[in-house]
């Protein structure tokens, strides 16, 4: 008995199992066309979550940036630089990691191929 991912939602069933206890897909009518299809939905689904976060992190770049710009600071200056200059790296930094996620998954899937 082998430990395989469910085609639908990428959870761990026994390859004996007929149906997906977490999603209840019928896991022995399924053909290759549908394996296929089904896994190139989750990998559409992926790349696209990674780059929702990719746009976050630079909606916080962009806020960091406005924030350190400000004229009218509010309460303590230096406070406001600090935070803002936090808000940039942090943002930077999150939008850095993401695109190597994404280069690597795309890297990733082109292999399996």
């Amino acid at each position: 008995m082998a430990i395989i991912s469910c085609p639908s939602c990428s959870e761990q069933v026994s390859d004996k199992a007929k149906q997906c206890p977490h999603c209840d897909l019928s896991l022995t009518e399924q053909s290759l066309e549908q394996t296929e299809s089904s896994k190139r939905v989750e990998r559409i689904k992926s790349i696209q979550s990674i780059q929702f976060q990719t746009m976050l992190a630079l909606f916080l770049s962009i806020a960091g940036f406005i924030f350190y710009y400000l004229d009218d600071p509010i309460g303590d200056p230096q406070m406001q630089q600090w935070v803002a200059m936090g808000a940039i790296i942090l943002g930077l930094m999150w939008y850095l990691i993401n695109r190597i996620r994404i280069a690597y998954l795309t890297k990733k899937y082109k292999n399996e191929r």
